[in-house]
């Protein structure tokens, strides 16, 4: 019994302990870092700084894959189509789909985290017969989800724009043809420094692990490729 109301006393934070704490913070600290310092240390209580990662690393990958099929079609198509339209068609193509994996990746993963976490608490507050609610657990877990949520649709979202950034190009007389083709590389490199974040991540060969992502790049351009000579496109 005596462990139990010491478990308590040391995660049933109250309001007025948290507040003093922070206004002593305050003190020493401007309010910017004070706000991003608290963030840091929620998401560490919860591990969230390796499950950010882990979400930004996938869905950068998840997102760059589709943006690079569309830019290789466009590109091999304008052999028989008119590179304007190709040009439109698949300008508008990146920005529905770019913007689908944003709102997906948001609201798929603030409910399947926040679903998670709810539960978690939930099994914390009947083993130990008190209300977590505003604890410092309660506040952590909340501040995750959010964290994570963005980071899930934000980085697919940047990563496709990024990509198709060369595409402005063709505003400053380059041609279509040029405009998709340094797209396509542009796309390759992020693979690339992608597999080398996550060589070092690992602690293993950075530049194995680059390659090993860019094939996947390469597998994109033999398949759409493919298809076009299927097709007849």
């Amino acid at each position: 019994m005596q462990n139990l109301y010491w478990r308590l006393e040391s995660i049933l934070v109250s309001e007025q302990d948290i507040d003093n704490a922070s206004e002593s913070r305050n003190n020493d600290r401007e309010e910017a870092p004070g706000f991003f310092d608290g963030i840091r240390t929620q998401l560490a209580m919860t591990h969230g700084v390796e499950l950010a990662r882990r979400y930004f690393t996938i869905n950068a990958f998840d997102g760059l894959l589709p943006i690079l099929g569309i830019l290789v079609g466009g590109y091999i198509s304008m052999a028989h189509q008119t590179p304007s339209l190709i040009y439109q068609t698949s300008l508008l193509a990146i920005l529905a789909t770019s913007s689908a994996m944003l709102v997906s990746g948001i609201t798929s993963s603030y409910l399947a985290e926040g679903a998670e976490r709810k539960r978690d608490i939930q099994e914390l507050e009947q083993s130990m017969l008190a209300d977590l609610h505003n604890s410092i657990h309660w506040k952590a877990s909340r501040t995750t989800t959010i964290v994570v949520s963005v980071i899930n649709g934000l980085s697919p979202f940047l990563t496709a724009l990024i990509t198709a950034s060369p595409l402005a190009l063709v505003f400053f007389g380059f041609s279509v043809q040029l405009s998709f083709l340094v797209a396509i590389l542009m796309g390759m490199g992020i693979l690339f420094a992608l597999g080398l974040f996550l060589g070092h991540i690992s602690r293993t060969n950075m530049v194995i692990y680059g390659i090993k992502t860019a094939a996947s790049g390469v597998a994109i351009v033999v398949l759409t490729y493919f298809f076009s000579v299927v097709l007849g496109a």
